[in-house]
């Protein structure tokens, strides 16, 4: 099985986000032929991607919270199991088998209600040597005359079990030791003497170890005890039979530690080094045992390995993204803040869309490009250049416009005019806190969180009849996550303008756009774009304050 690369985008994901991690994993996997290459999503996808996907056949890419590492991320192992009524001795023989120190004890319904690890097996033989004349619970008749190859001499129904203090005796011996009235095994090495267990209760189990001889003038004698079994093993073996012949529920610890496939590695960590088995056992989404992760498993983890496209800011990625392993990037916005730890591929070009990068890279190196593909990516070029009209759009965006689409056979620009309605939420039936986060990015500039939404309308009117509730909703987010300044683009592509709202610190968009910020509001004039013609000009008045 091929080691996984994840392709992520964004955590507020647009067209040109999911259509650039789909493109980019496909165009990896083909020119990669030792990963798999996985596109996933950081967040909810908006109204204009879901129906791109769905116009040309593309799965919504599964939801990932984190990239930090998780159990999942832990190379999966055979679970071998046992019952709670498997020997101890079958259960050390399983573990030295296999190579592993620790068993989880499956009930009849395949739930865990135990574990038993190499400790307790040794802690259990620790108490042989100590307490070897006891056993610490009966074992059934048919267990132990499996377990010894013996033959049942008597056993009555009422009685189907020994367990309790044991005494071996020689068969020639004359007497049996003192203290023999409460003894519940005797272990006797030859055929036992006349008389030699005349004190002994009826209750008692007999198991008469070697190879007796005169088996048939002893039987007499021991037909009113409950159990008699014969055996060819010496006493001694007998009797470290006996205790390997004791089922682990005797010994499991019952307080079972168990984790989820998407817990984190950091939670994993904190369970199995407080819980006494030093192992926790990792439940499917049906609570269903399908591995056990240990000490050893948590010091050899492997960090996922990650490529970002269309973002390289921590504070856009997803969560965890400084425990990834990055191995690319390939995204067009100004170089940010994420770290790697070692040198990689980093395609970073002030083109309109990551899609046209990604197409451009297909193109190049000779990948060919169906047309469900050759769609997904125009539709990223075209949503994130609004239908080309941004001062963010080249001339590449335009040559790789034209090449996709006679791949796909669509019409550019009517098609792009289609993407755009499809991305205009201000006119639908959403909470305004909803329409805010639709398209909703961080931004560190300088030592200055800032939070900057954008929404694709086609009038201001919509906008002004929602301004309250809009402005409620950014206060909410200001305060939450403790921003200087948040703002609120509505662009309309075709009049070329966008109706600010900001909330907060606003000195700085006034000097940065020569507007005055009246009632929360403004108008900027040729302003498309938040990454070229917003973000620029906001850095660098905030720059001059330092």
């Amino acid at each position: 099985m091929r080691p996984r690369v994840i392709v992520s985008g964004h955590t507020n994901p647009d067209t040109d986000s999911i259509c650039a991690a789909l493109g980019y994993a496909f165009y990896k996997n083909r020119t990669d032929a030792v990963h798999a290459h996985i596109a996933v999503r950081g967040g909810e996808i908006n109204d204009e991607t879901r129906y791109v996907l769905e116009r040309f056949g593309f799965r919504v890419p599964p939801l990932v919270r984190t990239l930090a590492p998780q159990v999942q991320d832990i190379p999966r192992k055979r679970l071998v199991t046992v019952t709670p009524a498997t020997h101890v001795g079958a259960a050390a023989m399983l573990m030295k088998r296999h190579g592993i120190h620790s068993l989880p004890v499956l009930d009849e319904s395949a739930r865990v209600c135990g574990v038993i690890d190499a400790t307790d097996i040794a802690m259990a033989y620790a108490e042989q040597l100590e307490h070897a004349d006891t056993l610490p619970c009966t074992l059934e008749i048919a267990t132990l005359a499996q377990q010894l190859s013996a033959r049942i001499l008597a056993g009555r129904d009422s009685h189907t079990g020994a367990g309790g203090r044991i005494i071996i005796v020689a068969g020639a011996a004359a007497c049996l030791p003192e203290g023999a009235a409460d003894v519940s095994v005797v272990i006797i090495d030859g055929v036992p003497a006349d008389h030699l267990l005349d004190s002994v209760p009826a209750e008692t189990a007999i198991i008469i170890a070697g190879k007796p001889a005169d088996m048939p003038g002893a039987l007499a004698s021991l037909s009113r005890f409950a159990i008699v079994l014969t055996t060819e093993l010496s006493a001694t073996q007998v009797l470290r039979t006996l205790w390997s012949s004791i089922p682990v529920a005797a010994f499991m610890d019952e307080h079972v530690s168990t984790i989820g496939m998407t817990d984190t590695l950091d939670r994993a960590k904190k369970i199995v080094l407080e819980t006494s088995s030093r192992c926790a056992i990792v439940l499917d989404a049906h609570r269903r045992p399908v591995s056990i992760v240990t000490r050893s498993d948590l010091i050899r983890f492997a960090r996922k390995k990650v490529i970002l496209v269309d973002h390289n800011e921590t504070a856009q990625a997803i969560d965890g993204v400084e425990q990834a392993d990055i191995l690319e990037i390939v995204d067009h916005h100004r170089v940010g803040d994420i770290s790697t730890f070692r040198p990689i591929y980093f395609y970073n070009e002030p083109v309109g869309s990551t899609c046209t990068m990604v197409a451009e890279l297909c193109i190049e190196n000779g990948v060919a490009v169906p047309v469900p593909l050759a769609g997904l990516l125009l539709s990223g070029v075209l949503s994130d250049t609004m239908n080309l009209t941004l001062s963010t759009t080249t001339a590449k965006d335009v040559r790789l416009v034209q090449r996709l689409s006679e791949i796909a056979g669509i019409d550019s620009s009517s098609y792009g005019l289609e993407i755009l309605r499809n991305g205009s939420v201000m006119f639908k039936d959403l909470p305004a806190h909803e329409v805010f986060m639709k398209d909703f990015k961080e931004f560190v500039l300088f030592d200055t969180r800032i939070g900057v939404s954008q929404a694709v309308v086609f009038s201001f009117d919509g906008v002004r009849e929602r301004e309250p509730e809009i402005m409620t909703a950014m206060h909410d987010v200001r305060s939450r996550m403790g921003l200087a300044t948040v703002a609120f683009m509505a662009t309309d592509p075709i009049g070329k303008a966008s109706y600010l709202l900001v909330v907060g610190e606003t000195a700085a968009v006034e000097e940065a756009f020569d507007v005055r910020v009246t009632d929360g509001h403004a108008v900027l004039n040729g302003v498309l774009s938040r990454k070229k013609d917003f973000i620029p000009p906001l850095a660098e008045v905030l720059s001059r304050s330092l």
